[in-house]
């Protein structure tokens, strides 16, 4: 049986899989690392297709129910999960998709697929999610087979497994060409400085407590600033993570007597499908306080905000949760609130990460590529400058030798996506410039009319915002019909 698929790789995707190809032949056991929202599952469902359309057999490795069901929806393939008999068979031509831990303990399969190797069958094993330990016991039992394993995040400090099990790593483009091609939204990182004491935190086994945590995030001044900021700025659907499950429950608990519509979801709550149905599919709640089990295999494009209320020394845990609102939407855009320095230890979402060689070594930190430059509000104006200035180039207010104290509720926009901006006229805006400004200041309508404006000047300006504002194709086609007054007043940023 040929199999078909309703779908066509882009240009990005294909050049992946030939790179991937290339590897695999010359090293057979290969990482393949893309940023989360980029299609993984499209491209590896692609790559297995081919194998089992050539009379090889594909076997789908992945450790989370949800992941399980979409793989297994996706490649149209036969599941191997705790309902299936200890023994099924093994057919040629034939895909798989399997819970890692169900088949581990089915040796009347797993056997199968090792005397594919007698048969002449070529065997791909695709594991999802690789930098995850959780498929190590069953990868030492698989003794046939090239190995194929997918990740966004390939960072041997907290995955020390991944040169056992792969002898390469093929990287496709870094989070900020996808940004610049649309591709993934980009973000605004505020992070406060209260959470500059998280580094403080008590921590075992390389991560913080979820002891200190709660300690430290359950204060009063620590709620009220959470709370602060949710009020703040708009948004649509926003993701809370928190250290723990107690910790998520607390934190959902006081959200509810605040008068928040929550939903909560982790792997103890009996109705957690109900919980994420209500946020997602029935649209009862706009945040869902959640803790690890969202961070991958959960792909809703309308969340648009971010909350890390909590501290991670792991890399890896840090972009699954900001890659959940990384997907196309409305706005191409999601803010981060980050209460844990995490910023401070991680950097952006969109820095471009050396993954070829992370995956298998510990790389020594270079000051000078780690440095961040470190800002602070003018007192006056509120402008972001740089710490070490004397005088706000903004305000020409100036600033005292010595720093005051940092209060609760002070916070850095250390992504500072608004400078480029700063003293530039509305109408010297270029369509990417003013699809940030919309989305920076909650000005879309303004936007929109400036765009309206600006394309009567410059044939295109409204099709090329458009697709920066992440709107339907017909969208610059509806605005030029409008008509209307175009004046507006051309203020500097």
């Amino acid at each position: 049986m040929i199999r078909t698929l309703d779908y066509t790789l882009y240009d990005y995707q294909q050049q992946f899989v030939r790179d991937l190809a290339i590897s695999v032949k010359e090293n057979d056991h290969v990482i393949g690392q893309s940023p989360g929202g980029t299609g993984k599952t499209k491209t590896f469902v692609y790559i297995g297709t081919k194998v089992c359309n050539r009379g090889g057999v594909t076997l789908i490795l992945t450790e989370r129910k949800n992941v399980y069901k979409q793989n297994l929806d996706e490649a149209k393939a036969i599941g191997i999960n705790d309902k299936t008999p200890k023994y099924i068979p093994i057919q040629p031509g034939e895909f798989y998709v399997a819970m890692t831990q169900t088949l581990e303990g089915r040796p009347l399969i797993y056997e199968q697929f090792n005397r594919l190797e007698e048969l002449g069958v070529n065997f791909q094993i695709i594991i999802d999610e690789c930098h995850s330990g959780r498929y190590s016991n069953l990868l030492k039992k698989l003794t046939y087979g090239r190995r194929l394993g997918f990740t966004a995040t390939p960072d041997y400090r907290q995955a020390k497994h991944l040169p056992l099990f792969y002898n390469d790593c093929v990287t496709t483009h870094n989070v900020q060409w996808f940004i610049d091609n649309h591709i993934l939204c980009d973000y605004q990182h505020i992070q406060r400085q209260s959470g500059k004491g998280a580094d403080k935190l008590e921590k075992r086994n390389g991560e913080f407590t979820e002891a200190s945590q709660r300690k430290f995030f359950g204060t009063e001044d620590h709620y009220q600033e959470l709370f602060r900021d949710l009020d703040s700025e708009p948004f649509n659907k926003c993701m809370l993570f928190c250290a723990s499950i107690d910790h998520a429950e607390e934190v959902f608990d006081r959200m509810v007597k605040e008068g928040y519509s929550c939903s909560i979801n982790h792997s103890k709550r009996k109705d957690a499908a109900y919980q994420v149905a209500r946020f997602d599919k029935l649209d009862e709640t706009n945040i869902i306080v959640t803790v690890g089990n969202m961070t991958t295999g959960y792909d809703f494009p309308e969340v648009d905000c971010v909350v890390l209320y909590r501290a991670t020394t792991s890399l890896v845990i840090y972009l699954q949760m900001l890659f959940r609102a990384d997907r196309k939407k409305e706005g191409m855009f999601f803010r981060t609130w980050d209460y844990g320095s995490n910023f401070d230890r991680h950097k952006a979402y969109f820095h471009d990460h050396p993954w070829t060689k992370m995956w298998f070594q510990k790389l020594k930190k270079s000051k000078k590529e780690d440095s961040i430059s470190p800002m602070i509000l003018c007192p006056q104006c509120e402008s972001m400058i740089f710490v070490a200035a004397r005088k706000c180039k903004w305000c020409g207010y100036d600033i005292p030798s010595k720093e005051g104290s940092k209060e609760m509720g002070i916070s850095q926009d250390v992504t500072n996506k608004l400078a480029p901006l700063e003293g530039k006229k509305i109408s010297e805006l270029s369509p990417k410039e003013l699809a940030l400004f919309a989305n920076l200041k909650n000005k879309k309508p303004l936007a929109a009319r400036i765009a309206r404006a600006l394309e009567e000047q410059c044939e295109g300006y409204l099709k090329d915002y458009g697709k920066a504002m992440g709107y339907k194709q017909n969208w610059a086609y509806i605005q030029r019909e409008m008509g209307g007054d175009l004046q507006f007043q051309d203020f500097r940023i």
